[in-house]
């Protein structure tokens, strides 16, 4: 299970921490819209992704599925909000002030190298506190 803990919502983008097992990246969105296609975050719920075959990303690409009113919700490279139309970043890092994610390719290469042959697997996205070592 992927799960992704939103942990800062500004007018222009939320970030989160994803977490698959022991790893561990940032996320990217475009902020709350009312999940209007193109330009909002997905809601906060339980999803499955699955694997799909992407015209703009590739074979293989984990798309997350059964959105309400939405399609190709995807998980791509991209290291800030402006970069996606309603998808999802990876990063290993976050900017300074909260900008964005550094080291997008090498985080979601990271994420597709260690979900290498799984076709399909639960993504649960919820709000919460960012913890650091213990600390929050």
């Amino acid at each position: 299970m992927l799960e992704i803990v939103r942990f800062a919502n500004f007018n222009n983008r939320t970030l989160g921490r994803a977490t698959y097992g022991d790893h561990n990246w940032y996320t990217i969105e475009r902020p709350w819209l009312d999940n209007r296609p193109f330009v909002s975050c997905i809601p906060v719920g339980e999803y499955e992704m699955v694997r799909v075959n992407s015209p703009r990303f590739g074979e293989d690409t984990w798309e997350i599925a059964d959105v309400p009113d939405r399609t190709h919700v995807l998980f791509h490279v991209g290291n800030y909000a402006h970069n996606f139309e309603g998808c999802i970043g990876l990063g290993r890092g976050i900017f300074a002030h909260l900008e964005g994610v550094t080291n997008s390719a090498n985080a979601v290469g990271e994420f597709y190298r260690i979900t290498e042959g799984i076709e399909s697997m639960p993504l649960v996205i919820r709000q919460g506190a960012l913890i650091v070592d213990g600390v929050n």
